[in-house]
Formats: structure tokens, sequence, C-alpha cells
């Protein structure tokens, strides 16, 4: 026995000895050189957009079903969600990159930021050893319909079964317990998982979308047309995902979102693309009628525009990542004439006013249309009917309405009130949306020219103007521009970084796309961060999900096609060794 004892110590000292210099020896996160400071990046990971997904006491005290852990225990990493450190300045809570704590910990909600789904990271060997590469504004990995799924299948259980419940009541009220106050927080609790549980049975489609995809306009389609007005009948499967698009250089086009359907290029552009993504990740929002003009409410919301123009700003900034391996010079230098030949009429820098822009390109390159086709549905709009609309100005919904119409008048109506109160009530100058007014009618005005004041706004004429100009340059947002079934087309700087490829994520890397579409994968495994850089784009032999293999083939689901994009004609081997070599340093 003593011998035993000693071997195992002895083993046990080995075994911890072997692992320290395992640590020692591995790398630490690197992140990739796009112009951020720590500051600016942990701002980026933790400030809230005003998303309200659930109350934090009661995930804070919510338990897993696989295991009998905190469900955030692992910051969420089982769902490809990226960690980040606990700290009292920007993480107190220590929440994984885009997960925030709106509010206090005892009345606050959990959100979701941007960065949740535009935070990339890859893992690659160099020297024998695996290194590890963040990448801000890069798509996430993660996979969101079964975050959402096990999610709420925690919450019903822990509504259902008694003893679970009886855990989470005493994690809830803590030294507040007693049999009066569980029983009401039973109550509170099942009413919320309720309509919870509704929306997700309602929105996720049967064939899951699978990691780094998300149905975004479907969701949020669901909560502002479906939830948010409280018609059943609005509800559709969000069943046409799409991948995460990358954020750097996203201030810089004229047009946005996969279907280009948002004019883009001042702040107001973007603070009101970003209020519908907020809508969309789980904003509280109630529109309401009123008898007095302009006989619609859209303030009662918790989205929070001071935050939404200060990440934007911070956004403006971010820089593509430069390619991390060695290049071939001489391949650059034929890739780049074979790209202005071959792909600079889609994704050329042409520059147009203002400040500048690109002309971003919205073309049927023969792609999956589904996307498209769902972004087109009609809905009823309920309380809204005769409200406003900005698409165009000055027009009024009807008794059904484009859904995308009734986003944007929600949109610019939620917009306008946080930027000017009814009166006599002056505008809140750090209020978001003043805030990117101003700014664009910093550019837009004049230099010798003198921009309206906030005393001035109570003139009616001036805040007619400011109105004119929130709701012109947010004309026809969320309306598909141009011919059917197409999609925008990038400038590709950073490309390297945003694998898979096509708007829906269906080819697994640059390589690929490059081949003839009956060439390319029929299916693949997606959701892995090792990196391959010979084909620029993921391994895609390994997945950490069950549901990790995407067919985009014959048999694919609608949506998942990997059609299109067939620009290959007359390409050698050697033709496309140097278009992949040029896209790289881009």
């Amino acid at each position: 026995m003593r011998k035993s004892f000693k071997v195992l110590l002895f083993s046990s000292m080995m075994i911890a000895t072997s692992a320290a210099a395992l640590g020692d020896s591995a790398p630490a996160l690197q992140y990739a050189k796009q112009g951020w400071t720590e500051d600016e990046r942990q701002a980026f990971y933790t400030t809230s957009q005003g998303s309200h997904m659930v109350p934090y006491a009661w995930y804070k005290a919510l338990r897993r079903l696989d295991v009998d852990e905190p469900f955030g225990g692992d910051q969420l990493q089982r769902y490809g969600y990226l960690p980040n450190e606990k700290s009292a300045k920007w993480n107190p809570e220590g929440l994984p990159v885009g997960f925030v704590l709106d509010g206090d910990a005892t009345t606050g909600y959990l959100g979701m930021t941007c960065a949740a789904c535009h935070t990339g990271q890859i893992e690659y060997v160099k020297n024998g050893v695996t290194q590890q590469l963040r990448i801000d504004g890069a798509p996430a990995t993660a996979n969101f319909q079964l975050f959402l799924s096990d999610l709420t299948a925690a919450l019903r259980a822990t509504q259902s079964d008694s003893a679970r419940f009886d855990k989470f009541a005493h994690a809830v009220l803590g030294s507040r317990y007693t049999s009066s106050r569980s029983d009401t927080l039973k109550s509170d609790f099942g009413d919320w998982v309720k309509q919870w549980g509704s929306f997700m049975d309602k929105s996720l489609p049967a064939s899951p979308w699978g990691p780094g995809r998300l149905d975004a306009f479907g969701m949020i389609f669901n909560r502002v047309a479906g939830k948010d007005l409280g018609i059943d009948g609005n509800f559709k499967v969000a069943d046409a995902p799409v991948s995460y698009p990358f954020l750097w250089n996203a201030s810089r086009q004229d047009r946005t979102q996969w279907n280009g359907g948002v004019p883009n290029g001042l702040y107001i552009n973007a603070i009101g693309r970003n209020t519908g993504e907020v809508f969309g990740v789980f904003a509280d929002f109630t529109p309401r009628k009123q008898l007095l003009p302009p006989h619609y409410n859209f303030r009662n919301n918790s989205v929070n525009f001071t935050n939404l123009q200060a990440l934007e700003e911070k956004i403006a900034s971010l820089r593509p990542p430069p390619w991390p391996f060695d290049l071939d010079q001489d391949l650059v230098d034929k890739g780049r004439v074979l790209f202005a030949e071959r792909c600079g009429s889609c994704h050329e820098e042409r520059r147009i006013p203002p400040e500048g822009l690109w002309l971003t390109k919205v073309v049927d390159a023969k792609t999956d249309p589904k996307m498209y086709q769902n972004s087109l549905r009609i809905s009823d709009t309920g309380i809204l009917n005769g409200a406003l609309s900005p698409n165009p100005p000055g027009s009024k919904l009807g008794a059904t309405a484009p859904t995308a119409d009734i986003l944007a008048t929600t949109v610019v109506g939620a917009l306008f009130g946080d930027a000017i109160p009814p009166l006599p009530r002056l505008p809140n100058p750090k209020a978001g949306v003043w805030l990117a007014v101003n700014k664009d009618l910093a550019v837009l005005f004049a230099d010798n020219e003198k921009l309206p004041s906030l005393v001035s706004l109570l003139q009616p004429s001036v805040r007619d103007n400011v109105r004119t100009h929130i709701e012109s340059r947010l004309a026809n947002m969320f309306k598909v521009p141009g011919e059917p079934n197409a999609y925008e087309s990038r400038v590709l700087h950073g490309i390297w970084a945003t694998a898979p490829y096509l708007h829906n994520g269906s080819v697994p890397n640059l390589y690929e796309l490059l081949l003839p579409p009956d060439k390319r994968s029929p299916s693949f495994m997606v959701g892995s961060r090792k990196y391959d850089p010979e084909k620029v784009g993921y391994v895609t032999t390994e997945s950490p999900y069950k549901d990790g293999t995407l067919v985009v083939g014959a048999g694919a689901q609608p949506g998942n096609s990997n059609a299109g994009h067939d620009y290959t004609q007359g390409l050698t081997d050697d033709d496309r060794r140097a278009l992949l070599e040029y896209l790289k340093q881009l």
C-alpha cells in the first residue's frame, strides 16, 4: 500500500509538472493589428446596446441540463462564444465577448452586443506550436441556434421541475427567500418563459442554422412585426440563414446588409441599422398609438442610442486584419492583374460622395435566392395602420405592408423620439441620435453655414428640417434595391478572415469559391477554428457540434445552396493560386 501510494504520488507530481510546463509554453492569445487599443476593444466587447435577453439574476441561477453546472459557467464556450477576462472596469461579471449586463446584477438583464456575432478567432500551427489569433469585427463561428434552443430547454425544465425550480428560487432570492416570494417568482417566471418559448417555437427552424450563421432578418421581423405588435399571424420561420458580415470598412459602404437593403455612409444610417439589430436581439419595445400628433409613440424601448453611437464610432476606426502568414510577391503581382480583369467590376474601390464612400454594387450572381425572397414578406400592421412611413417619406402604412416598411417605420420613429422629445422639453445633447445627426450635419453643411443649435430646435421649421434629414437619409431602409435575388458585392479588404463564403456561408474557403459550382464541396463541417492558410478558410473535416455538417450541394435545404458566383471560366490552377495570393494580402 505504501509503495503504491508513493508511485501514485510521484505520478501525480509528474502529471502536474508536465501540465505546468505545457501551460508555460502555451502561447498567449494574440490580437490582429487593427488599430484598436485594449480599452477600445473592451468597449466593443462589453458596451450594452439595450438588449434584454433574460433577467440577469435568473440567468445566473439557471443550471445546465446535461451537467449540474451554471448555464453560463463556461462563458458559453461550448457554443463557440469567446471568453473574456473578468475585470472590475470592463467585465465585472466575467461574461463572454459580446454578452453584457444591462443594469445591475439584481434587477438588470443579460443582453447581447454586436461583438458576440462579429468577433472571430483562428488557430494555426507555427514552429510546431498552436497559435491563437483574435480578429475583431470578423464573423463568429458560434452556434447561436443551439445556444437559444438549450437556453429555452433549461428555462422550461426549471419551470416544470419542482426540485429544479426550488434550487433556482433559492439562488435568485438568496436571503430574501420565503415560500410566498418563491410562489410569486414562479408565477412571474412562468409567464416570462411562456412568451420566450413561444417566440422560439415560432421562429427557429427544424433544420438548424448551424455554426456561424443566423437568419437575422427573419428574427428581427418576428420580434417587431410579431412579438412587439402582438400579431401571431406575422410570425414566419426564420429559415434563410446567412453568415455574419465582417465589420471593418462597413461604415464606408454606400449600402449594407447582404441584400443591400440599408442606405449607408452617414452616422444616422448606422444608428438606424444598429437600432434594427438591437430590436432583433431582444430589446424591449412596445409601440403605442396616441390621440395627440404624431399619433404614434415609439419611445417605449430599451435601445441605448448613446452607446450605439459610441460603438459605431469605434467600428469606423477598425482596420482590416493583415494576413498573418508569408506571401509570394510574384504571385501577388500576377493576381493583382487577374483581380482587375475578373473581379474588379463588382469589388472595386469606386468612391462616391459624401466623404468618398465606396459604391457597393448589388447584383444577382445566381446564388441562393432565399434570403432575398424572405426579405420581401408582407405583414399585418395592426396599430401601425396609418402610421407615417419613411418608405418613401410622407407615405403611410396600410392595413398590410412589407415587413421591411413596418421595421423602417418603427426604427425611424424610435430614432426621432430619441433625438427630439415632446415639447417643451429640450433635446438631450448627449442623446445618441442627436450626436449622430450633429456629426452628419457637420459633414453635409458647408463650413460657412451655421449648424442648428439645440435651442433652435424649439422652432417648428428647424425641427422639421431635422426630421427631414432623419427620414430622407433612412428612406427605403430595409427595402431591397435593383434586380431580384441580388446581394451586395463588397470591397474585399481582409476577406481572408471571413470564411465561409457567399452570403449564406455555403462555400468553405476562397479556393473553392474560385472553382465552378459543380466542383465545390457538396457538404462540409463547420464550427472549427483551425485555419487552413492554403485554401484560405477553416478546416472542414471536424466540428465541435453534432449539427456541424452543412449540406450545400444536391439535397441541400432551401437557403443553403452553394450555386452561383461562377466567374471562373478560363482560369487555370496557376491563375487560382495567383488570385488567392492577391486576395490574402488585401
